[in-house]
Formats: structure tokens, C-alpha cells, sequence
């Protein structure tokens, strides 16, 4: 049997052991032999940047290939969508790496799908996986993000939280404050006072001091609770 003869036969065999129900190659491998591995993300500022690398498991090289990546909401929208490509080959055995850029804006990414298709059309998934986006991930990204204001109305606090368009329920805001008591004439007594509020998301919440001299000096978020379901 010839070169290309040999080739041939080679190649109908692999296709025909992959189309076969528990033979040949895993679930996660279609027919040409390629695999997303390593599949991998982290937050960058507002961005999640997914990461990974595709393997080619088949007995040719392949090349010309998209990676998409999209992110979903805990019902399964697309909130984002991001692409890179491998336009060289990847050899029998080889691998090639990607890098994908999700923007997290106004909501959060609670889970991702990435594919592997040809650049040419028809377009068509010849593999994928999806991940879970822990929710931790975000807690430095709500807590720079969201904001708070604090201001005296007579001898009353009121603070007042802005969610900046996420999942957040309540806002815990440190509030940084000079009470100022007369001793007599020309004397006073300056004291800084510090109080922890709740503060509904996109809220207010008021606090009576029962004084009236008294001003705000800082305001700080330390807590943000996401809500139950985003």
C-alpha cells in the first residue's frame, strides 16, 4: 500500500472510531483531535482575562482556528463575548496557547464557554468546555467600585451607597466624623467619632447623633454583600 493510500486509510479509520459510542477518543474530543486544556482565568481590573491552550491530538496538522469566549449571567445570558485566533499550524502533538479578554461591566460573569472553531466558513464548535467564576474573585473589583456619601443634616447622618450597576444588596460604609463640644466662650472640645452603617445598595440610611456640631471627615466602604441571586 502506497504513501497516501496508507494516509487515507489511516484517517477514515480515526474518523470512524470517533463516531463510535465508547471508542476512540474522550467526550471532550471531536473528531479532528483537538483539546482545550489548561483552561484557567483571573480578574485584570474590569476584564476577565481566560486563558488556556488547545492541543492537537490527531494525526495531522491544523491550523487556521478562532477561540471564542463568552460570558454568561447566573441564567445563562451572554453578558460579554471575546476572541483570539491561531492562524499557524499546530503539529500532531503540539499545542498552542490563547488568551481571551471578558469586560466585566455592570455585570458580573458567573460562568464562561469557550470553543475552538475553524476561521472559514461553516462555523461550527469542533470543541468546548465551560467553567464556573467563583464569586470571591470579585471582591476587590465591587469593593473599588462601589460608592458611598456621608453628609449632616442638623444632628442626623445620612449615608447613601451607589451599587454602580451590581449585583450588590448592602453596602457597609465606615463613616469618619468631628463632634465639637463648647467648654465655655473661646474653648471647645474636638472629638473624632467613627460609626459603621448598612446601607441598602443604591439606598440611604440615616442615624440620629442627637448633636449638632458635628461634620464629616471621611467616608469608606468596608463590605459589600452580593445579592442571593445575580
Amino acid at each position: 500500500m502506497g504513501t497516501s493510500m496508507w494516509w487515507r486509510a489511516a484517517i477514515v479509520a480515526f474518523a470512524l472510531s470517533a463516531a463510535v459510542p465508547g471508542r476512540g477518543l474522550a467526550a471532550q474530543e471531536p473528531s479532528n483531535g483537538l483539546v482545550l486544556a489548561g483552561i484557567s482565568h483571573a480578574l485584570e481590573g474590569r476584564s476577565l482575562v481566560v486563558s488556556g491552550w488547545v492541543e492537537n491530538r490527531g494525526p495531522l496538522p491544523v491550523g487556521r482556528l478562532v477561540i471564542d469566549a463568552s460570558g454568561l449571567s447566573p441564567s445563562g445570558e451572554v453578558t460579554a463575548f471575546g476572541s483570539d485566533g491561531i492562524p499557524w499550524q499546530i503539529p500532531p502533538g503540539g499545542n498552542a496557547t490563547f488568551s481571551v479578554r471578558l469586560p466585566v461591566d455592570g455585570q458580573l460573569i458567573r460562568a464562561y464557554n469557550v470553543q475552538v472553531a475553524f476561521a472559514r466558513p461553516p462555523i461550527r464548535a469542533l470543541t468546548s468546555v465551560r467553567r464556573p467564576v467563583e464569586i470571591d474573585l470579585y471582591r476587590s473589583l465591587v469593593l473599588s467600585t462601589v460608592r458611598a456619601q456621608a453628609e449632616i443634616r442638623g444632628s442626623t447622618l445620612v449615608v447613601r451607597a451607589d451599587a454602580q450597576r451590581l449585583p450588590v444588596s448592602v453596602v457597609t460604609v465606615e463613616v469618619r466624623f468631628i463632634l465639637t463640644h463648647l467648654l465655655g466662650r473661646r474653648l471647645e472640645e474636638r472629638r473624632l467619632e467613627v460609626i459603621v452603617v448598612d446601607v441598602p445598595a443604591d439606598g440611604t440610611a440615616t442615624v440620629h447623633l442627637g448633636v449638632h456640631d458635628a461634620f464629616v471627615v471621611g467616608v469608606r466602604v468596608v463590605d459589600a454583600r452580593l445579592k442571593v441571586s445575580w
